[in-house]
């Protein structure tokens, strides 16, 4: 039995089933719906044309000369004060001779005095001889050291440090987690390996049970050793010791990058740890504890971990999740477990004081933690994994977007610049990346 076209007020025979809309159309209505879309390109060509104007008629001059005014500025403070360094160094040179000529004059008047006194009295000796000799040789030698190498001048060129300037062109467009690429490569891992992972530039740390592997940036494992110690709560890398750092309820570990060799800290084992981060100098540490406490550590000190601070961030009934370095930053995830609430903090790492604070929609589990990592530019990505998402969150504290997870994600972290890792319950799943990254340019 034929079909009428479902077109409103259309009483024409159903031809054929439209694929854009899933609806039975007549012909005249099938020819509408495919000439439809055609219609729509043409505006588009309107508007990049006006793009095309548009990027055609900027001025790069005048825009340019607004920002080298600036440097231009910087140029003259710059002459000003090497000018008054200068004449701070002048000022000193003039000081020194000055300094130099009056006292050699005062030993002169003395020797004068001592001349008029033995010629007044006419009563010199062999000794006065001997001693006026030795004064005015001892004088002479002295003027002749002025007159030609009393200062010790060391000029040393100067040298200009690449960070005085930064140019940095900003990236206006906000990174959408919808573009997220699919999964290009996943490192299967068998029951009983650990979520957490970290990575430096060029070497990403995963628990593949028994072993812990190196992978390069083809993302094959060319190093693993076998895993002998307790459960993993977390990772980070060390730029300070050159070295990975591991958590375990009993221990902290470094992990050799070079030979794979493990070294337990002995005076960190009193405290149960649960998440760690670092910065170029310090390592951060977070207690598995209500009311949890943040330890900083200075890698560089003389004394190998010798402990800088202890800070209560925390209230009786909340505990950290994780905490996370960036920038002079530290992101924090927090349990309350009173308001059976999670929130998301951004503390300055040199302060601890708090710059933001964002309570997350998340569902409320106490007893396995969530996890943070920086993102694209200043941001940061939560792994949700009680409701299967990755939550974009801002350097301002807002949250940009959320992505539906195709599994449970418990962790992620930037291996490079374009590339997401994903630390899943079957494996670590690897997302390209498809953004222009800003770029930051020194000047001299």
């Amino acid at each position: 039995m034929s079909q009428i076209c479902t077109v409103t007020l259309c009483s024409r025979t159903a031809r054929a089933l439209c694929h854009c809309c899933q609806q039975n159309v007549c012909v005249i209505h099938l020819n509408e719906h495919n000439n439809f879309p055609n219609s729509r390109v043409h505006p588009f060509m309107d508007m990049i044309q006006s793009l095309n104007n548009r990027i055609q008629s900027i001025d790069i001059s005048k825009i340019v000369d607004n920002y080298r005014e600036k440097l231009q500025q910087w140029r003259v403070d710059s002459h000003r004060k090497i000018d008054e360094y200068f004449e701070q160094k002048d000022q000193e040179l003039v000081r020194l001779f000055t300094e130099k000529i009056d006292e050699e004059r005062d030993e002169i008047t003395q020797v004068e005095i001592k001349l008029k006194k033995l010629i007044h009295e006419r009563e010199t000796n062999h000794d006065d001889i001997y001693e006026l000799s030795i004064m005015i040789d001892y004088l002479e030698r002295q003027i002749k050291t002025i007159e030609e190498n009393f200062i010790d001048l060391r000029i040393r060129s100067l040298t200009l440090d690449n960070n005085l300037i930064n140019i940095r062109g900003i990236n206006e467009e906000v990174y959408d987690l919808s573009i997220l690429s699919s999964v290009y490569r996943t490192i299967h891992r068998p029951d009983g390996s650990y979520h957490a992972f970290a990575c430096n530039d060029r070497i990403l740390l995963i628990h593949q049970a028994p072993n812990l592997c190196f992978i390069n940036q083809e993302l094959l494992i060319f190093s693993q050793i076998p895993w002998r110690y307790e459960r993993i709560y977390d990772m980070c890398w060390s730029i300070a010791l050159r070295c990975f750092i591991l958590l375990t309820p009993k221990n902290v570990i470094l992990l050799n990058e070079i030979n794979m060799s493990l070294e337990k800290i002995k005076n960190l084992e009193k405290q149960k740890w649960l998440s760690c981060t670092c910065s170029d100098k310090y390592l951060f540490l977070s207690t598995n504890e209500w009311g949890s406490s943040i330890m900083k550590i200075d890698l560089l000190s003389s004394k190998k971990f010798d402990q800088q601070w202890q800070s209560k961030v925390c209230n009786k009934d909340e505990s950290i999740d994780v905490l996370r370095y960036h920038k002079e930053k530290l992101a924090l995830l927090i349990k309350n477990n009173s308001q059976s609430t999670t929130r998301m903090e951004l503390r300055s790492s040199e302060t601890l004081i708090s710059l933001w604070s964002l309570t997350l929609d998340v569902i409320w589990n106490p007893n396995r933690p969530y996890h943070c990592n920086s993102f694209i530019g200043e941001d940061w990505l939560i792994s949700d994994y009680e409701s299967g998402r990755l939550l974009h969150i801002t350097k301002t504290g807002k949250i940009n977007s959320i992505m539906p997870y195709n599994t449970i994600p418990y962790a992620n972290t930037l291996f490079g610049t374009h590339v997401l890792a994903v630390s899943t319950e079957d494996g670590v799943n690897f997302h390209n990346l498809n953004y222009r990254k800003t770029y930051t340019i020194g000047v001299l």
